[in-house]
């Protein structure tokens, strides 16, 4: 399907006049160096409140065309160096040649200065020994989507973000994935700090096992950010828990800027559906001046209406008993029944977000040796998402209610806040750090276009019994059906204080240690709230066809019920120390120990070494190995939900237990345990030619005891245990396991080619291919209690299909971008190999295999001097 839009920067908002935009242009130019006189390439240049920029060419030069006359202060940028202002006057059409020094701080203090992949100074990612990839806000901002995670899709193949639907809360969070493994096996930082996780497990996600929990990076105003840095290798020993397959690190603009606002609007033009999708995104934001310090203002409205691909039912037959004639493409033929086609949802929901983030930096000295600062974020999203339907003569369903059937809807509120604050200084050498961070998230399940069968067709009046199993009895006279219901809600919170060190020591090598050391506490806490008493009670009421006790709970999700309430708590310390040096001009060294130890579950220590061998200026050669780990997360430990699952074509009521739950117990279940990991990588930058960069990357991930919800556990031998032990309320049981071991290995390839040109015209090439290939290498047998059923296994074929082949094997993306004074234009293929899904559970033991697709998106922007226009189509052929 593919979607036109409109894109349309406000820079310098509050400055806005129609004069300006008649004006004479003319070019600011020059060169960027250090304080040695050496170039610096890749560095920013942006004219103050006019919205344009450039970037420094390998010889250090940069041009800026379509400025128009006046006076303007030029700011330049470059990591690891300081930022350097210059006021220039410019004459209708004229040129002012203006070049900049820019000279390495004293100390590192700057929240931009962040960089991921190592904890001394560096000055851009080919300098370190890992794969760190930097998205700026300018490639952010040509990718044709406003959602954070599906930005970072369309720039890093190594990043997955699929659709979902009909995946419960997931379609309104929705998770991504590096290198194919789970959501929870990436640090997020914000900044440089851990960002905290969803309270959303993932139960039925596509793309990923189940069973696990990520951090939602759309809770963030795209706006905010200022560049987007992925470490593609293992990270535990430098970052802790979770950085197994690589850490994803947002860093926010900072500083004094002029007001701007973006807006962005379009929707799906499709051949074989209605037009639907309609978005329209605003964001915006200011950075204020506070005597030597700063604050940021940033702030994102989005609103989505839904999508839907589902074609007709041919089992629909309400009203006549008669269902509709369906052809091949799925599309009523002739029309037999009076419900509206499609009847189900298959697509996106309803999504409206308001994003706010504030980042404030106040130098406390003249030599900005001292600073405190601050930053914070809040969020909040309502959205939509669909069950299965559920037919007229469904047990699930009352005619006196829905004589037609009903679609059962997610509506969900949910609520994310953070604050981080610190206070940085330079003492005796040192680069100190001490600061601390708080982060909150909920999930309000909500629902909407349903009922609880088993309270009866009675909406105004009970006319099913109550807790007491008798109607109308005095002070208990039963509860009446309802059509909507709060279903309870999850929660999440995370504290932690942390303090990092640094210093360079003379330690009798030929250059001097960045020594670094730090230690953190970090509290975390899990709550699951229950549900209305409706959303929850078994009323006891016949089902409409008087066949047998109709299902209980809010249909599509029953509410958590009391026995599903839940409210821990863990405590976590860790500790690490991190050595890099240059042993010599080729080789840089760098190694990392760290130790952690997790209240509810033990210790762990893990290590790094990685190396960089540059024979030339234009090769790099770089490998690292190390352990990793990840503590079990609070909600797989605590997790308790009675759901409704579609299995082998029929609605089941499944118990979705932790591993100490009685029902979990009686089916052999064990104490969860830490994962861990070996990861191995190897690799090479090379520039054959100026302006030409090449990147390649093996890796290889080794998980053992990696944890997931187990398969359901539902045959006949099952249940016999599980009503022997007093639980007749399920039909299977699921729990969370260390139940199996996994290998993950792929290839990473970059290329950059920027063709630069004195006229001011510049041509850029970038190309990004992953390969990653997910394999089970061990399962865990069933336990013994069910050694003699019938039950296939620890995991079932969803999982297993889920982990090894449901997302593309192959990924690529080659990206072109024309600059010409004012003009710009953007052309990009996306390519994803062929993937399978077990999901839907219309069938057991099936899967649906798809090919190899490729997509491409395009963009044509014009600058006016206060304004931007731009349009642009993404998916341009319509390709599914």
């Amino acid at each position: 399907m593919s979607r036109s839009r409109v894109r349309t920067l406000f820079a310098a908002l509050l400055c806005f006049v129609a004069g300006p935009l008649l004006a004479q242009s003319g070019t600011i130019r020059g060169k960027i160096s250090d304080s040695a006189g050496v170039v610096l390439p890749n560095a920013t240049v942006v004219v103050e409140g006019t919205g344009l920029r450039a970037s420094s060419n390998s010889r250090g030069l940069y041009e800026l065309r379509g400025v128009r006359a006046g006076s303007f202060t030029l700011r330049v940028r470059l990591i690891g160096f300081t930022s350097q202002s210059m006021r220039v006057t410019l004459e209708a059409g004229g040129t002012v040649e203006q070049d900049f020094t820019m000279p390495r701080p004293v100390v590192q203090l700057a929240a931009i200065d962040v960089l991921i992949g190592s904890r001394a100074r560096h000055t851009a990612a080919e300098e370190l020994a890992v794969p760190v990839d930097i998205f700026t806000s300018e490639e952010m901002s040509q990718q044709g989507s406003t959602e954070t995670s599906q930005i970072l899709q369309s720039l890093s193949p190594s990043v997955n973000f699929p659709r979902q639907s009909v995946t419960d809360g997931n379609d309104i969070v929705r998770p991504f994935t590096l290198r194919g493994l789970s959501p929870d096996h990436t640090l997020v930082l914000l900044n440089g700090w851990r960002r905290h996780q969803t309270a959303l497990v993932n139960n039925f996600t596509y793309g990923m096992g189940a069973g696990s929990s990520g951090v939602d990076l759309n809770a963030i105003p795209s706006g905010a950010i200022d560049r987007i840095e992925v470490l593609r290798d293992g990270a535990s020993a430098q970052y802790g828990s979770d950085a197994i397959a690589g850490v994803v690190n947002l860093v926010t603009k900072e500083g004094r800027f002029t007001p701007f606002v973006n807006t962005e609007a379009g929707e799906y033009v499709t051949g074989d559906y209605d037009h639907d999708g309609a978005m329209v995104d605003i964001n915006g934001g200011w950075g204020i001046g506070l005597g030597r310090g700063s604050l940021g203002i940033f702030g994102e409205f989005q609103h989505r209406d839904p999508t839907n691909r589902a074609w007709a039912d041919p089992f629909e037959t309400a009203g006549t008993g008669v269902a509709d004639s369906i052809n091949d493409q799925g599309q009523v033929v002739h029309k037999n029944n009076p419900v509206a086609q499609p009847n189900h949802h298959w697509g996106d929901g309803l999504e409206r977000d308001v994003m706010t983030l504030a980042n404030f930096r106040m130098p406390l000295n003249a030599t900005s040796t001292s600073e405190v600062y601050a930053f914070g974020a809040y969020s909040s999203r309502t959205g939509t998402g669909n069950a299965y339907r559920r037919y007229d003569t469904s047990a699930r369903n009352w005619q006196e209610l829905y004589p037609l059937g009903f679609l059962p809807e997610f509506r969900p509120d949910v609520t994310d806040y953070s604050a981080t604050g610190g206070f940085r200084m330079l003492t005796g050498g040192w680069s100190l750090d001490f600061g601390g961070t708080f982060g909150h998230n909920d999930f309000e399940y909500n629902m909407r276009n349903t009922n609880n069968a088993s309270l009866g067709p009675c909406l105004d009046v009970p006319c099913a019994p109550g807790p007491d199993g008798i109607l109308g009895n005095g002070d208990d006279p039963g509860i009446p059906n309802q059509l909507s219901f709060f279903s309870g809600r999850v929660s999440r919170e995370e504290m932690i204080g942390a303090v990092n060190a640094a210093k360079p020591l003379r330690l009798g090598l030929p250059n001097p240690v960045n020594f670094a050391v730090g230690a953190a506490f970090r509290r975390e806490s899990y709550q699951i709230e229950q549900g209305e008493v409706a959303s929850w009670i078994n009323g006891g009421h016949l089902d409409q066809d008087s066949a047998d006790v109709a299902p209980a709970g809010s249909s599509g999700f029953p509410g958590f019920a009391p026995t599903d309430e839940s409210n821990s708590h863990r405590n976590n310390v860790g500790a690490y120390i991190d050595l890099e040096t240059d042993l010599n001009a080729q080789w840089l060294a760098n190694v990392a120990a760290r130790y952690e130890h997790y209240s509810d579950f033990g210790s762990a220590v893990t290590g790094k070494l990685a190396m960089r061998f540059q024979p030339t200026s234009r090769l790099t050669i770089r490998g690292a190995a190390s352990t990793g780990f990840r503590a079990p997360g609070l909600s797989q430990s605590h997790f308790s939900k009675i759901t409704t699952n579609v299995i082998a074509g029929q609605f089941e009521e499944i118990g979705i237990f932790p591993v100490d739950h009685p029902a979990a117990l009686l089916l052999g279940s064990k104490p969860l345990k830490e994962e861990k990991s070996v990861n191995l990588s190897a690799g090479f930058a090379f520039t054959p030619v100026d302006n030409l960069t090449i990147t390649a990357d093996l890796f290889y991930i080794k998980i053992n005891d990696r944890i997931m919800l187990s398969a359901t556990f539902d045959d006949d031998t099952t249940l016999a245990i599980l009503t022997g032990g007093g639980f007749t309320g399920v039909t299977g049981v699921q729990y969370f396991t260390n139940g199996l071991d996994t290998k993950t290995q792929g290839l990473d390839l970059t290329a950059d080619l920027r063709i630069p040109s004195t006229s001011g015209r510049t041509l850029e090439f970038i190309g990004s291919v992953n390969y990653t290939s997910n394999t089970i290498s061990r399962i865990d047998p069933l336990p013994a209690v069910l050694a003699n059923s019938a039950e296939p296994g620890i995991i079932d074929s969803v999982t297993y299909i889920g982990i090894t082949e449901e997302r593309p094997d192959w990924r690529a993306t080659l990206t072109s971008r024309f600059e010409s004074g004012r003009f710009h234009a953007m052309a990009r293929g996306a390519y994803y190999g062929k993937f399978s899904s077990a999901q839907p559970g219309f069938c057991d033991l099936c899967r649906d295999n798809y090919g190899s697709k490729t997509l491409f998106d395009t963009e044509l922007g014009y600058r006016f001097n206060l304004i931007a226009v731009s349009l642009g189509v993404r998916n341009l052929f319509d390709t599914y």
